[in-house]
Order: structure tokens, then sequence, then C-alpha cells
């Protein structure tokens, strides 16, 4: 009862204090607020620390002189700093509107993901201008970066461009770390106008050029938690493959559905089994069977807190960071081929032409009868290998039924509207010491699609049955001005964007396939997710505007993602008729579905840099080699070529084209040659020579091969 009095005593405090500042309409210093409260004497305490209290939040701000004035009526803006690593930076305000640009000479002593107090001081054009004026709290506590040394001083050069200073290292904070090795170091001083950061080394993670520092290197940098708490791991566990008669008596037996899975060579874990069965008149059914996570993960359970702080598994080409343990990740709850495993299925019954007729959803017991490749798959159906078709004869069958029905799927997915974006992937190929070999482009092919296909019906299908009691996975239309620029943009390809594309994906989607035997197809596919927003999860329902559907979830990836898994529990409780009480309130719904759609932000960027850190690598092993690939951007200082045959983009520099001056026109997407009216626009196919790739920066520069 004393905690809630004192939080009463708090909030009333903090409104008579935001009553006395606006009523007064001028700073005050704290005696002044004191006498105006009439706080007697000796209980003055608690002004303070309300004070304190509201200027960490940044609603205060302490100003010359001592006194506090009211953050909204100051031109000042809170929020969270992202650095540039050219040296400026922005703000993006914690209340809402446009973000406030940062000018390096006014970042003040503020770093990278500090949270600071801005004061607004220009406006030019739509862009708002400010300078630091507060640090409220510090965002980077830690440092990974490159043990070096000057003379006599040893400092760490961070990994992440975007903190700007050097981490000096005093000699007895070393802890045994040698120049040219890669550390973890802990900042114990902070940048100040004329020193630079200090701190001390925590860990010695190993020499740069090894593989599994550079994985460590991007887990570090991004925050992810790689080691699960002890009692998460004694949770696990506890928890035995076995399942018992009891809950096999309460589940639907499913053995007899051909299931298999079909995933990527490198797969770890196995979420999702498919089986399609024909039945007379031609009608299909398709099984999406989907592990059940929600039977082992309990809510409030050690296990439940870990997987939500993670909220989503990363995976890298060498290794993944799992959501959950890897005993539950890739054994317990995997749909390992020919293991017993608990699911939650969703059964869809389609017509002839593929037209949904009906759907259940069953508590079932399940068992893989084979671990598929998409690369195995597309081989089978193109039935081109005939000892591999006698190997895998059982599953001929189901496999032609599934990209028969595939087909029909997508076929009525296009006519709703739904952009069918096909853009290839990145496939790792490692040798023995963990480095790439080679990086492939992986075309999305029909192996893909009928996963995918399969997928998008089975969320769909659950959202509709759940209705107003889900966690949606929404994604709105896109900006008008966004959409002007994609406008521009392809106008300057001498295509033409019909009007109304961004309030409707169907006059969006039409224009897709009219541009997709071009040269251009795919560039045009990467700037139109560019100018589109990003999907997230909500706890309002607003339509999927990518997939033209009117209601949208994530149910297919419980092991890997969170927000799966809070979808599966509302299933099954709709299901079996029980309560559920996980904190389902829509503000909390609110807060899991902004703190997830973050989490799912992070794992995206940093599966981006592990890709980008293992292209640079595998071009440094073939500098001096020629490639043919196509020019898929052009600026001012030249032009990005992204490579046919390996999953890699780099730039042809105009300082590296000395045969003319070139103008970029950027209207047209090109650059012209200013004397020989040489054209390199955007499309053009090319060849070029590896000239050197740069690690640190992540760059790799092309020259044009000798023709």
């Amino acid at each position: 009862m004393r905690v809630k009095r004192g939080h009463q005593r708090r909030s009333e405090g903090e409104s008579r204090i935001w009553q006395a500042l606006r009523a007064a309409g001028r700073p005050l210093r704290a005696e002044e607020l004191r006498h105006i409260l009439g706080v007697a004497q000796g209980q003055e305490g608690w002004v303070a620390e309300v004070l304190r209290d509201l200027e960490s939040r940044g609603e205060l701000v302490l100003l010359k002189g001592g006194r506090y004035g009211l953050t909204e009526r100051l031109s000042l803006v809170v929020g969270e700093l992202t650095v540039h690593p050219e040296g400026y930076g922005f703000v993006t305000p914690e209340k809402g509107g446009k973000e406030v640009f940062i000018a390096a000479g006014n970042l003040k002593e503020a770093w990278h993901g500090d949270r600071v107090v801005v004061r607004l001081e220009a406006r030019r054009g739509r862009r708002r201008e400010g300078r630091v004026i507060r640090i409220l709290s510090r965002g980077v506590q830690e440092v990974l970066g490159l043990l070096r040394r000057t003379d006599d001083i040893y400092y760490v050069e961070p990994e992440d461009e975007r903190l700007l200073f050097n981490l000096v290292i005093r000699p007895e904070g070393l802890a045994g770390a040698e120049v040219g090795e890669v550390v973890r170091a802990r900042v114990t001083h902070y940048p100040t106008a004329h020193l630079n950061p200090q701190g001390e080394i925590l860990e010695v993670l190993g020499q740069g050029e090894d593989a599994e520092v550079q994985t460590c290197l991007v887990i570090g940098k991004y925050g992810l938690p790689d080691k699960f708490p002890p009692a998460a791991l004694a949770e696990a566990e506890e928890i035995t493959a076995e399942i018992p008669a009891a809950v096999m008596e309460e589940r639907v037996d499913l053995r007899h559905v051909p299931l298999v899975t079909i995933d990527g060579e490198d797969a770890r874990d196995f979420d999702d089994g498919v089986a399609v069965v024909k039945k007379p008149g031609g009608h299909y059914t398709l099984y999406v069977a989907i592990a059940d996570v929600s039977h082992y993960v309990k809510p409030g359970s050690v296990l439940d807190q870990e997987a939500y702080q993670r909220g989503t598994s990363v995976y890298f080409p060498a290794r993944a960071v799992h959501m959950l343990p890897e005993r539950l990740a890739t054994g317990i709850c995997s749909l390992n081929p020919g293991e017993d495993r608990l699911a939650v299925c969703v059964i869809l019954d389609y017509d002839r032409a593929g037209r949904l007729r009906g759907s259940s959803f069953v508590r079932a017991v399940v068992r893989n009868r084979a671990r598929l490749t998409y690369r195995l798959v597309q081989s089978l159906l193109a039935g081109k290998e005939r000892r591999l078709r006698e190997q895998y004869r059982p599953f001929l069958k189901v496999l032609t039924r599934m990209a028969e029905l595939c087909r029909l799927l997508r076929h009525w997915r296009g006519v709703r509207g739904s952009l069918l974006l096909s853009l290839p992937e990145a496939e790792v190929m490692l040798d023995e010491q963990g480095w790439p070999q080679d990086i492939c482009r992986v075309d999305h092919l029909i192996s893909h699609q009928m996963i995918e296909e399969f997928m998008i019906a089975a969320n769909e299908a659950v959202a509709v049955y759940l209705g107003e009691s889900c966690l949606y996975r929404v994604h709105e239309r896109p900006d008008a001005a966004k959409m002007e620029g994609f406008r521009e943009f392809v106008e300057g390809l001498g295509m033409e964007l019909p009007k109304g594309a961004w309030r409707e994906p169907k006059v969006l989607k039409g224009f897709l396939e009219e541009v997709s035997q071009t040269p251009v197809a795919a560039m045009v596919q990467m700037m139109l997710l560019r100018s589109l927003k990003q999907a997230r999860y909500a706890e309002v329902n607003v339509g999927h505007y990518g997939l033209a559907a009117p209601i949208y979830t994530h149910f297919t990836s419980p092991i890997r993602r969170y927000p799966d898994l809070l979808v599966h529990r509302l299933l099954v409780a709709r299901l079996t008729g029980r309560p559920l009480s996980i904190g389902h309130e829509a503000e909390e719904l609110a807060e899991k579905a902004r703190y997830l759609s973050q989490r799912e932000r992070r794992a995206v960027e940093a599966e981006r840099e592990m890709l980008a850190r293992m292209q640079v690598r595998c071009l440094a092993r073939r500098v001096g080699e020629t490639f043919s690939g196509r020019i898929s951007g052009v600026t001012t200082f030249g032009f990005f070529v992204s490579l046919d045959d390996i999953y890699a983009d780099g730039l042809v520099r105009l300082v590296d084209l000395p045969d003319d001056y070139y103008r970029l026109e950027e209207a047209r997407q090109r650059l012209v040659g200013r004397r020989r009216r040489r054209i390199f626009q955007l499309g053009d196919q090319v060849r070029v020579k590896v000239d050197g790739v740069d690690i640190r920066r992540r760059h790799i520069n092309f020259v044009l091969a000798e023709e």
C-alpha cells in the first residue's frame, strides 16, 4: 500500500508542477515552484524528485540560471539520435512528427543512439533542423571493434560507422588484448568537446578475418541475445519429446496425411508441413500443419519471457540466433522427418478452379514424410532427372497436386490485386572455414511459390476465423508523395504508372505485369518495395495492401516468430473454449505489436549486414575477374551494377571512365558522355571487372571490362 500511495502522491505532484509552470507562462526555479505550491519546510524532497523525473523523461528542460521550462513550449523535441557515417544526424521525435536534421557541428557530444533534447532552429523546405542541447541518456554502453595503436595510445576503432569517435583504451584496460584483434569494450567516459570517449576491454573476440568473429560482430552490433539464461535452458530440459497418451487422445490423428516440409538447403528448423489431397470431381484439400509451440511454451514462463524479448530468430549463413533454445527449435517442436509431432492444422477445401469452399482448424498429431528442399522439388517437377524421380517416386503425385493448386491460388490472388513480386534471393555457399565460396541468385520458382501460397492461405484463413480477436499483420497504403517519386522513376524508363496506383493495389499489380518481361523488371520491383510502407504488427486491423487482403495475420512460424506464437494461443483458446489470460488488452497488445515490429526490423537489418559482409569477402577473392551484369542504379558519381552470376552489387565510378566527361540525366535514369555521347542507362547489360573491395566499409568497386 505504501508503494501505491507513493505513486499517487507523485502523480498528484506532477500535475501540480505542470499547472504551476503553465500558469506562470515562463520557466521557474525550484524555489519559485515550492513557493507557488506552498510546500512546507522539510517537505521539499518530493519537488526535487519529480523535477528530476520529468527532466529525465525530456518533458522539462533545465535552463541557464537553474530554471525549469516546459519542453513543449520551448521549441524543443525529445527523441533518439541516429548518426550518419558522414557526420550529420537525425532525431525522431518521441511524440510523433517529422524527423529533425542535425548538422555535424550541432551534435555537440552526442553519440549515435543517445536520447537527446533538440532545439528547433530552422526549416529548409520541408526539413526541420535543430541543435542538440541535452543528452538525456546514452544509447551505447559497449563498443565492438578492432584494437589499434598509434604511438603510445591504444584505441578501439568502432565496427559501427555511426560511432564517429575512436574509443581510447588505457594500458591497464587492455585485458590482454593485442593490436589487430576484435574486442568488446565498455565505455567508461563519453566524448566531450575536446576528448575522445574512453573505455576498457571486456572480451577478446579474435582475429577479424575469422568468419565466426564476423558473425559475433553482427550479433553484438545489433544487440542480439546470443545466449539463453540458465533458467530458460533448465525449463527446456524438462520438456520431453514423448507425447503422453492423454495428449494423443485429445488430438486429431493426421499421421496418415502425406505431409512434407519444403525449405532451403540450410534450413535449421521446420515450422510447417504441407500436403494436398485431390478428391473426386477435381476438388482439392490443402493441409497446412504448423508446429504447436504453444503446447510447450506456456504464457508467463521463463521460456515465454525470453522468446518475447528476442521477438524472432535471426538467421546467418553459418549459424542462427534462435528465439527458442535449440532443444525446442530444432528438436521437440520442429517437424523433423519420421517423428510424431504436435501441430495445429489448417484444413482448406477448394473446388477444381481453386476457389475456397471451406476451412477448419484442428489440434493434431502429424508425421513429416520427408524433408525436401526448394531445389530438389524444382528438379522433381521439371521431370528431367529420371534417377531422381525414381528415388522420390512416392512424393511425385502429391508434389504435382501442390503445383496445380499453387497456380490456381496464385491466379486468384492476382485477380483480387495482390502484388505478385518475384525477386531473387541469395544463397551463400561456405567453405570449411566459414567464408563464402559463392553467393548464388535463387530465382522465385514454383517450388518457392507453393510454400508462399499455402502459407498466405493459412494465415488469411486464421485471421478471418479469429476476426477481431487477433494480432494483425498490416500493410498500409503507400504515401502519395513516395508513389509520386516512384512514378517519376518509371517515367524515366519510358513507362507510365497508372493513376490511383497508391490507392488500389490491383492497378499497381497490372502495371507490374506489363513490365515483368522487360530487362528492368527487377529494378522496378525493388524501387517499388522502397516506395511502399513496411508491413508491421498491429492490434487494429487496417488490411494488407500488398496482398490485397482485408484481414491478415502471421500464424505459420511460431518456432521463429513470437507474433505467430501469440496467434497460436488465440486460435487454440478459441478452439478449446478456454479463457486466454496472456494480456491481450488493447493497450498491452498495442505495445507488443510495436515492440515485435521493432524486433523484426532489427533482425532484417542484421541479416542484411551479414550478407553484405559475405558479399564483399566473396568478391575480395575474385579481384581481377570479369563478370556480366546489369546497371541497377545511376548517380552523379557513377553507376551500380548487379552481377548476373553472383548475388552482389558494385559501383563503377565516373573517375574510372577516363574516355569522357559524363552528366546525369536523372529524369531518364542515365549517364551521357558529353563528347562521345556514350550512354549508361538503368537496365543496360555491361561487363565489369572487380577492381577492388573495401572490407571495412563493405564497398565493391568495378571497372568496365576491356571491349
